[in-house]
């Protein structure tokens, strides 16, 4: 994709967007609702038609192509199948219409059905399936015709928890069989990081950040980043001096000394700047520092939840902000107890700005 652009009236979804996808690399587009992930989905597919930019797959120029004759195929949340056709109707559908022969049709409906792993069911109805068959069925028709991609508009959306989470694996499974790129669009921060090779985040029509899972969560590249992906606590600092390879920041009556290699943002602060510090609620550790450099917080604990593999504490510091802390069980600490918190600078991330 080059230089996308699309507009509805005075409102501009895509801003100029630019995006180079590999073959065989497994992406999402990850933003909040209307942040234009599912419009440039669309433009890709043919559904809807950028105002401006170039979009090509493998070299050739698809923009103005009418849908049905690209290159690429799409798995929308309602599944779209076709009530009055079969399962092995369906998934032959597109290879019907790009003339294969009856008897490949029946190979390549076979091989699918066992890709998805549900040979059983070819001659059922799309009533009779589970919402998870349906998903399955619909992604195998997608796949039938050989796209050079794979859409996903949101595609777990309408599934329960449990089967949405056995989904994201048969997925990720599904396209490391097929080496397949595919190109998934989500609001779920969990979905992205557990299924992604790449995330690429979008706030106001444009990407903030491409990246691996791994980098969005720990480098946010901007402060919206580190808010709307994880949870964060986020800390107003006004950086004091660059000291070699550290920077000494002001943080309120507190001097944080960081390495310079935590500053995540594109832009590097200068001296006198005001700058923002993110920890995520994990970074912390309860109990008296051990180390000189430990960024160490004193509050009180005023609740607590207990998770399973982790307990979420909520902690209020003398001037009454709130900390979000994640610690292992068991938390031996009663509610309204004073605890402190020690973080080491090299767990967290400063952004200009």
């Amino acid at each position: 994709m080059k230089n996308i652009r699309k507009a509805y009236g005075a409102l501009r979804v895509i801003d100029d967007v630019s995006l180079k996808i590999e073959r065989g690399v497994f992406i999402t587009l990850l933003g909040p609702s209307g942040c234009g992930k599912s419009t440039l989905l669309r433009s890709i597919v043919g559904l809807a038609e950028p105002d401006s930019g170039e979009i090509l797959v493998d070299g050739k120029d698809i923009t103005r192509a009418a849908a049905h004759n690209r290159p690429v195929k799409m798995v929308f949340q309602d599944y779209a199948l076709f009530p009055h056709m079969t399962v092995a109707q369906n998934i032959g559908f597109g290879c019907e219409m790009q003339g294969m022969e009856k008897s490949a049709i029946a190979r390549r409906c076979t091989e699918l059905l066992e890709l998805i792993r549900l040979p059983d069911i070819a001659n059922r109805y799309p009533d009779a399936l589970s919402g998870g068959q349906r998903q399955r069925v619909a992604l195998a028709r997608a796949l039938a015709p050989d796209p050079a991609a794979l859409l996903l508009d949101e595609p777990l959306g309408a599934l329960d928890l449990k089967l949405r989470q056995d989904m994201q694996r048969e997925l990720k499974a599904i396209q490391r069989r097929t080496g397949k790129t595919f190109v998934f669009v989500t609001h779920d921060q969990q979905e992205a990081m557990s299924m992604s090779d790449l995330v690429a985040v979008m706030n106001k029509g444009r990407i903030e950040q491409l990246d691996s899972p791994q980098n969005i969560y720990a480098n946010p590249a901007t402060l919206f980043i580190a808010d709307f992906v994880g949870a964060t606590n986020l800390f107003k600092a006004k950086l004091e001096m660059i000291d070699g390879g550290h920077l000494v920041l002001a943080v309120g009556d507190a001097r944080w000394r960081i390495p310079a290699a935590r500053v995540t943002s594109d832009r590097k602060p200068v001296a006198g700047e005001a700058v923002s510090v993110v920890i995520r609620p994990e970074a912390f550790d309860i109990g008296a520092s051990r180390r000189q450099d430990d960024i160490v917080l004193s509050g009180r604990l005023t609740d607590q939840t207990y998770l399973g593999d982790r307990v979420h504490l909520n902690v209020e510091t003398a001037d009454g902000a709130a900390l979000l802390v994640d610690a292992r069980p068991p938390v031996a600490v009663g509610q309204g107890t004073e605890i402190k918190l020690r973080c080491r600078p090299d767990n967290l991330a400063i952004i200009a700005g």
